[in-house]
């Protein structure tokens, strides 16, 4: 299953470090099946992590379609790379591209394009890397199935309803 990404800008003030307040805004990006959902989750998110009122003053579907995480803790920054994927048409012969955008966790810009060098090893497909931009994503929240493993009384698995037409 592809990830549906979000993008989130949360508002909210922010106390500094020397104790005074600031109203900021900041954007993360997450895994979710719907906006509501999306909705949802970020604000499950929010409240460990703000203290007090915030607003959600935006969400949007994003054009990422890959994540390229790392396990450096220094890798601590997300940029996004556009790649495109050539391909010829078997009819005309010509070469056709198609985009696809990655978020790349990376501490700067070469590491970054060495993690996505890294992580397109297994393409058998030609590509080319056409940018490498720095994001202001804060974190991002993929999804994970296993978080609620269990299914409500009023729903059963699609394989027990098909266990019973076999009968």
């Amino acid at each position: 299953m592809t990830a549906n990404w979000f993008e989130a800008k949360v508002k909210y003030i922010k106390v500094n470090e020397d104790g005074r307040e600031k109203k900021v805004t900041e954007s993360y990006l997450l895994d979710a099946m719907s906006y509501t959902e999306a909705e949802s989750r970020i604000m499950k998110e929010m409240e460990s992590v703000i203290k007090g009122e915030y607003y959600i003053n935006g969400l949007k579907k994003s054009n990422i379609t890959e994540l390229v995480e790392s396990v450096d803790e220094n890798d601590d920054r997300w940029y996004k790379a556009k790649i495109a994927i050539i391909d010829a048409d078997e009819v005309s012969g010509k070469e056709k591209s198609s985009n696809q955008y990655y978020l790349v966790a990376a501490a700067n810009i070469n590491r970054a394009l060495e993690n996505l060098e890294k992580s397109l090893e297994t393409f058998v497909v030609p590509y080319e890397i056409v940018s490498i931009t720095d994001t202001q994503f804060m974190d991002v929240f993929p999804y994970f199935s296993d978080e609620n493993e269990e299914v409500p009384e009023n729903l059963k698995p699609v394989s027990a309803w098909e266990e019973e037409e076999e009968v």
